[in-house]
């Protein structure tokens, strides 16, 4: 497939990321922060596999690329924004606990999705 219509769908991924990332840590906020932590990183990982599945069918894209640039460039720009509108964070601390906690979940979330998909492997290979 096309070089652009790859580029393309990273590109829609990565915004993806940054606004489910932003939306939830604003409405979110305060006594609701556990909804931030427990629901992102699990609509982040429903989402690589849903549409993953989708652009590695249809567009040839490589999971592994697709999930490093959402992971990466999208954590990245989440965070800079985020920094950028509440600057305040870093002056309290706070950026590290929430930094350290979603990172924690976002790698057991991680773990079993890919737990997931080499079970689906190893039963493909199975049936064969």
């Amino acid at each position: 497939m096309s070089r652009k219509k790859k580029a393309a769908a990273l590109i829609v991924s990565i915004l993806f990321y940054i606004g489910t990332f932003l939306l939830l840590f604003r409405f979110t906020m305060g006594e609701q922060i556990q909804w931030f932590f427990c629901g992102f990183p699990i609509l982040i990982a429903s989402y690589f596999v849903t549409v993953g599945t989708l652009f590695s069918k249809f567009l040839g894209l490589n999971r592994w690329i697709l999930w490093l640039s959402m992971n990466f460039a999208g954590g990245v720009c989440s965070w800079a924004i985020l920094i950028l509108c509440l600057p305040a964070l870093l002056m309290n601390g706070m950026l590290l606990l929430l930094v350290g906690i979603l990172t924690v979940l976002f790698a057991m979330v991680w773990v079993v999705v890919g737990l997931g998909f080499l079970c689906v492997k190893w039963v493909q290979r199975r049936n064969r």
